[in-house]
């Protein structure tokens, strides 16, 4: 569905919409990226040091981590690889723009090249916007897991008073 959404505006606004006017999205685009890229790797570096560690010395380390570990540095580390990609389609885009405006194929086809790099940039516009979904979506799952597990722990203490103090006597 968002797929055809993109196609269909892509279409209609191949003719209307010139790439300086998009500047300011292509701007906010690359710092979207570099501060999910950032965000994401300081997670993954302050939760997990030991994964770091296994990259940087790999013979020293042995890492093992639990199916839920796993499973979060696997959504981390693909944020990740979905920023890094979408910063490398700017990269790669801000070369190919004055290549092809400057080629026979543009001459020919301008508004099929116009609708196809529209399409492109709002598919990556997409993609970082699904990044920061998750970014924000595993913030605030981290905050309510945090929340419940102090609850836990109160409930605890209320539950199990003489368990305090007897780990109070063996500290």
């Amino acid at each position: 569905m968002v797929l055809m959404l993109v196609m269909t505006i892509s279409i209609f606004f191949r003719d209307d919409l010139s790439f300086t006017e998009l500047s300011p999205f292509l701007s906010i685009l690359q710092n979207t990226s570099a501060m999910v890229f950032t965000i994401m790797g300081i997670w993954i570096a302050y939760l997990y040091p030991n994964a770091i560690m296994k990259i940087t010395q790999p013979s020293r380390v042995e890492v093992v981590f639990s199916d839920e570990d796993e499973a979060r540095i696997t959504l981390i580390v693909g944020v990740v690889a979905l920023s890094a990609l979408v910063m490398c389609s700017l990269i790669i885009g801000a070369i190919a723009v004055p290549i092809l405006k400057s080629s026979y194929l543009y001459e020919v086809y301008p508004s099929i090249i116009r609708g196809g790099g529209l399409f492109l940039i709002m598919i990556i516009g997409y993609a970082q916007l699904f990044a920061v979904y998750i970014v924000f979506a595993s913030n605030l799952d981290f905050i309510v897991k945090l929340r419940n597990l102090k609850k836990k722990q109160k409930m605890n203490q209320r539950l199990n008073p003489k368990m305090d103090s007897v780990k109070d006597k063996e500290s």
